[in-house]
């Protein structure tokens, strides 16, 4: 019987301790350093897709943090992200939402050194040369997208899907259309519909007539507003149809109810505007026989940025507005 009891307690005894062992084993894997941080690690990887652009297909954040960009700054504010750096140019006679942006030098001579100092997890750019993308892709994934593959709102579109912003995209596009249309409600309750206008530039040499991209992008693709037959013909061939030099006897072709005239600068330009004021051609157009012709800044209107349209859409209608 003692023998017996014996062998019964150290079968209990072994039980317990391979009981033991078992937990002990359980404790041990759940608190192994090595296994925990591998799997954290993975969850902290930085999470990443790849986007087409014009120069290839580039592996870049899916929630980027710190952007560069070399042409999009205001596009991607339109969308809610700031970038940390960009061009000189798109810094100049901004809003307060553009303060704290880095100046990166300008596109043709950019800071290189500034751009790595900001350690940006992606960098977008704009019309860029091929030895400029390889440096800046030394320093983070870099997409390239060129300037006239899309319209204004083709760029904010885009910039919504680098960003992984699309729902931004479409809400800024909804509201932008908003106001679109409060501006045309404005303009044609005071002119009327089918009131044509168009839009020329005068350089010393030369005189274009805009199609829909920069000045033009306001009256023709935001505000649909008509223009001269023989604009819509240049329209009707590109789309994005942007200016044509043409000579002064072809001018009448070419107007319409409503005048807008935009000067390169120079005393060259303004003794060449004067010219043209005193010539016959002028002089008989319907615009001018009607006081309909309007000086508009360049700088103001030659910007094709969504902070630009805004600032035109609200000229356009205290020109149109006010026009007697």
């Amino acid at each position: 019987m003692i023998l017996k009891k014996s062998w019964i307690g150290y079968v209990s005894v072994f039980i317990l301790i391979l009981f033991v062992s078992a937990c002990g084993s359980v404790e041990s894997k759940s608190e192994t350093p090595g296994a925990t941080s591998t799997a954290s690690s993975e969850d902290n990887k930085p999470k990443t897709h790849k986007f087409k652009h014009f120069y290839g297909e580039t592996e870049i954040p899916v929630n980027p943090q710190k952007v560069v960009t070399l042409q999009y700054a205001s596009q991607m504010l339109s969308v809610g992200v700031k970038p940390i750096g960009t061009v000189s140019y798109l810094l100049e006679g901004v809003g307060p939402e553009f303060q704290g942006i880095e100046d990166v030098g300008s596109g043709d001579t950019l800071n290189f050194e500034k751009i790595l100092s900001l350690q940006p997890d992606l960098i977008i750019a704009g019309d860029t040369e091929q030895a400029v993308y390889d440096k800046l892709s030394k320093i983070a994934p870099t997409v390239v997208i060129p300037w006239m593959d899309y319209d204004v709102f083709g760029h904010v579109k885009v910039m919504g899907e680098i960003l992984n912003r699309q729902k931004e995209a479409e809400a800024w596009k909804v509201e932008f259309d908003k106001k679109i249309q409060a501006a045309k409600e404005q303009i044609i309750g005071k002119i009327g519909e089918g009131k044509t206008v168009a839009i020329y530039r005068i350089d010393p040499k030369e005189f274009y007539v805009y199609g829909v991209r920069n000045v033009g992008f306001t009256f023709y693709r935001a505000l649909d507003l008509p223009r001269p037959a023989a604009v819509q013909k240049e329209i009707d061939k590109d789309p994005n149809f942007w200016a044509a030099p043409i000579s002064l006897e072809l001018l009448p072709n070419y107007s319409a109810d409503y005048v807008f005239v935009t000067l390169l600068k120079g005393e060259d330009t303004k003794q060449r505007y004067q010219e043209i004021q005193a010539s016959s051609i002028w002089k008989n157009l319907p615009a001018v026989k009607n006081n309909h012709v309007f000086e508009i800044d360049m700088d103001t209107w030659l910007g094709y940025t969504p902070h630009d349209i805004d600032t035109q859409l609200q000229e356009a209608v205290k020109l149109l507005t006010e026009a007697q």
